[in-house]
């Protein structure tokens, strides 16, 4: 069987998009730092994202029925962090700065200079191992010219055009 940290070094060597997955309903607004999301077909457009089972966003997301994919910009690794739980940073989670909007049909919170952005309704959870997989139909989709954030090895990196 395969050591945990034998996929987890082996994991960090993968580049993924850092984004903020959002949701709004009864109990507030809330986000989360997420690294595990894909588009998961075009016909219809879906998404899928991976939450942890502890998380507090997974029970909320699933309860509203509606979240918010925001692919990061590159300025935002302050913003990213402080949705992971920084306790410095605790002030940056609001979602009452100039930095975000909110959805008028959906009172999902968006960030204004995303890359990219989707709003989606929550379709299906499928449990396996420590997270829960959540695919959601995409109900509105924008993106932008800002350059992604990513994240590889550990760390946040910033996209450089080809030469």
């Amino acid at each position: 069987m395969l050591d945990p940290t034998e996929f987890t070094s082996a994991m960090r060597k993968a580049v993924t998009p850092v984004s903020i997955v959002t949701t709004s309903g009864e109990h507030g607004r809330h986000g989360a730092t997420v690294s595990a999301v894909c588009s998961l077909t075009a016909g219809p457009p879906a998404v899928l994202i991976c939450i942890n089972k502890k998380s507090r966003i997974l029970g909320m997301i699933e309860e509203h029925g509606v979240y918010c994919v925001n692919y990061i910009a590159q300025q935002h690794d302050k913003l990213a962090l402080a949705f992971a739980g920084v306790p410095d940073l605790e002030d940056q989670r609001s979602f009452a700065s100039e930095l975000w909007t909110i959805d008028q049909r959906t009172s999902l919170p968006v960030l204004s200079d995303a890359a990219a952005i989707f709003t989606c309704l929550h379709i299906q959870t499928v449990s396996f191992g420590t997270h829960r997989i959540l695919i959601g139909k995409v109900e509105r989709a924008e993106s932008s010219e800002a350059k992604p954030l990513a994240y590889w090895d550990g760390g946040f990196r910033s996209l450089v055009d080809p030469e």
